[in-house]
């Protein structure tokens, strides 16, 4: 079967490609649908502007990125970053490039819609896969996230970290 890549905005992400992050979500980051949540079948409606990126075989989700657009206040000037999240793909299709191919498509996408970096959230030993892709580790504690301030998430940027303030408070991680 062929692999399709697909890019939709929020409202147009098709039903059963939202229900398959969300099973893999609740597998793969289970901390994420606890207690409240654990009962949750639709993504967090964050922004219509959110965009998604997918890779398919006909209706079976392979793999996903998303990049919701994020307003912080910069060192000088508010300023919006794409907040990768989602990014995964499904085990039997690791390996073959799916997940590197999105990360490039929301690279283009940051740029192409003048957001000012990109941002992510993950775990320490998937580092080096970042790094291939040009996202470089944020100082420790840079970020602090209200709603789990003793969380150890490494911080990915793909841009200009000088932009940001010394600390940055942020309300949720994506």
């Amino acid at each position: 079967m062929d692999i399709e890549e697909h890019t939709y905005l929020r409202p147009e992400l098709p039903r059963l490609i939202e229900q398959q992050v969300l099973d893999f979500g609740r597998i793969v980051w289970s901390d994420g649908f606890m207690p409240e949540d654990r009962y949750r079948d639709r993504m967090h409606e964050v922004s219509d502007d959110t965009t998604h990126f997918v890779r398919s075989a006909g209706s079976l989700l392979v793999s996903h990125v998303q990049v919701i657009p994020i307003e912080l206040d910069g060192r000088d000037r508010p300023l919006v970053i794409g907040g990768v999240s989602s990014v995964m793909t499904y085990p039997p299709f690791r390996g073959e490039g799916h997940s590197s191919a999105l990360l490039r498509r929301a690279a283009e996408h940051i740029e192409a819609k003048g957001l000012a970096l990109g941002m992510l959230f993950c775990d320490p030993d998937t580092i080096p896969f970042y790094a291939r892709l040009g996202w470089h580790r944020l100082e420790d504690r840079r970020v602090r996230v209200l709603e789990h301030p003793d969380d150890d998430d490494v911080v990915m940027v793909l841009g200009d970290d000088g932009l940001l303030p010394e600390r940055i408070s942020l309300e949720w991680s994506w």
